[in-house]
């Protein structure tokens, strides 16, 4: 398989027996968490680059891939995964199996698991998931580090330390947090009240407090990242940033703007191909991707007026885009419907 580069391309057997200077370094990070916490923007935040597309609707990530941030000697591989649903949540909304399956392979293969925890969402925020605890209770001898996403989006900070301490059940690396307090003590009074109601994980060994969209506390875990790299051969050369194909990332990346741009279930219908796929000897990309909807009032309604809606859908991704590769991209987005289909035949 082509992975992702900074050229596109790289020669894999000079890569088997790298000439280089320096021991190399390895880290495998999981990146775990419920969806729309902010697992793939937390990525691309520390990758400098839109590696996994997101969107604002659920679901934005169908698979694994891997996201690879090289600095130096030290080599950090990033698992993405689906969001963390169970198998009725599965089977209700018609999803593939690797939204069960791929997490639990990530979570084997990683060094470190990072669980992302989203504090914005009032329904969830004061408690770890049971999905997520029941994973870390299967990998418990894999370290893992909390991360509380969307801080800016709290405005009172001593709820940000309530969650904190409900989360991580006020332990670090399975140890209490020394109490200081009084509403500690409370605290700690109230948990060992509720110890069948879990609604944390103790054995984290950090605690970060971001915003993956504004890059706030970030630079503090990409050196936590660094520092834990421990020697090992790379994985992938250091020029490679995804695991993907180009083509892989393009046609992700026209699912996830369609679910930006368009109401309810209708993004989930629609099928973008491959039509065309070019790179020039500079590395600027030229494809055309072709889009099946399922009726030809859906084809109208994502086209709009004139064609406005697709022209904007078109010049978003492009942008999008250029800024997953680092380099100019064009893209035409071509609808196709059956009543369509049926006058090219």
């Amino acid at each position: 398989m082509r992975k992702c580069s900074a050229d596109l391309k790289y020669n894999e057997r000079a890569f088997l027996s790298p000439n280089t200077d320096f021991q190399q370094r390895l880290l495998k990070v999981a990146v775990i968490g419920m969806p729309n916490a902010g697992k793939s923007t937390f990525i691309n935040y520390l990758m400098d680059r839109k590696v996994c597309p997101t969107s604002s609707k659920v679901h934005t990530t169908r698979q694994k891939s891997s996201a690879i941030f090289t600095d130096n000697d030290a080599q950090i591989v990033f698992l993405d995964t689906p969001g963390l649903i169970n198998d009725r949540e599965r089977r209700k909304n018609k999803l593939e199996g690797t939204f069960i399956s791929d997490s639990n392979i990530c979570l084997k293969e990683a060094d470190v698991i990072s669980v992302i925890h989203d504090v914005s969402n009032v329904w969830q925020r004061n408690r770890l998931d049971i999905k997520a605890i029941n994973l870390l209770g299967k990998h418990i001898e894999t370290p893992s580090i909390l991360v509380l996403n969307k801080v800016d989006m709290l405005k009172s900070k001593r709820k940000l330390l309530d969650i904190t301490r409900i989360i991580t059940e006020n332990c670090l690396n399975g140890k209490p947090v020394s109490v200081y307090n009084k509403r500690m003590l409370e605290y700690n009074e109230q948990m060992s009240e509720t110890k069948d109601n879990k609604k944390g994980w103790p054995y984290f060994s950090q605690v970060f407090m971001i915003s993956a969209l504004t890059g706030n506390g970030l630079a503090e875990i990409k050196e936590y990242f660094i520092n834990e790299a421990k020697p090992n051969k790379w994985l992938y050369p250091g020029t490679v940033w995804s695991d993907q194909t180009a083509e892989s990332i393009i046609l992700t990346s026209v699912k996830a703007k369609f679910l930006d741009f368009l109401p309810q279930e209708i993004p989930y219908a629609l099928k973008p191909y491959m039509e065309y796929f070019h790179v020039n000897e500079n590395g600027v990309i030229t494809t055309v991707v072709l889009v099946k909807c399922p009726t030809d009032r859906i084809r109208k309604l994502i086209s709009g007026v004139s064609d406005g809606r697709l022209r904007q859908i078109t010049e978003s991704l492009q942008e999008d885009l250029q800024n997953t590769f680092h380099n100019f991209v064009r893209i035409r987005i071509v609808l196709e419907s059956p009543k369509q289909e049926c006058k090219n035949k």
